[in-house]
């Protein structure tokens, strides 16, 4: 019982391919590598992810001596930068961190810092804010 696909896949070597349907299909091919090409030439805004190292911890207040959280940045720079990006690692000394005195814990303001993030990421991003506001650490009381 086979069907009409079946018998036309059989002979598909007696089947020529129509001039008009291969040129089509080459000018499909090549608009679409050109599109590709004029949108990762483009500047995109987009988010990303950036691995903080806080460095330098007082042992005796958090038990280790290293702390990481991954921090979302909004940054704008071409598809190409983009499609190369690989999740960086950005030290933060510990003397940088603010200190909240009525609960005793330290935060990071990330914003603050858009330009050591950005010189960290490389000279075709350009950073514009970091989605979270603060990053905020409790003493191991």
């Amino acid at each position: 019982m086979k069907t009409d696909l079946f018998r036309f896949l059989q002979h598909r070597s007696e089947i020529k391919l129509n001039r008009k349907v291969f040129v089509f299909i080459v000018c499909l091919v090549i608009s679409f590598f050109s599109w590709l090409q004029i949108n990762l030439s483009k500047n995109h805004v987009d988010t990303i992810p950036v691995k903080i190292d806080f460095v330098n911890l007082p042992k005796a207040r958090f038990g280790v001596s290293k702390i990481s959280d991954t921090l979302l940045v909004e940054v704008e720079a071409n598809g190409y930068g983009l499609l190369k990006y690989k999740i960086k690692d950005i030290s933060i000394d510990f003397k940088k961190l603010k200190r909240d005195d009525n609960s005793g814990s330290y935060y990071f303001l990330p914003n603050n810092f858009t330009k050591t993030i950005a010189k960290h990421m490389g000279e075709n991003f350009k950073v514009l804010r970091a989605i979270t506001d603060t990053l905020q650490f409790n003493t191991a009381h």
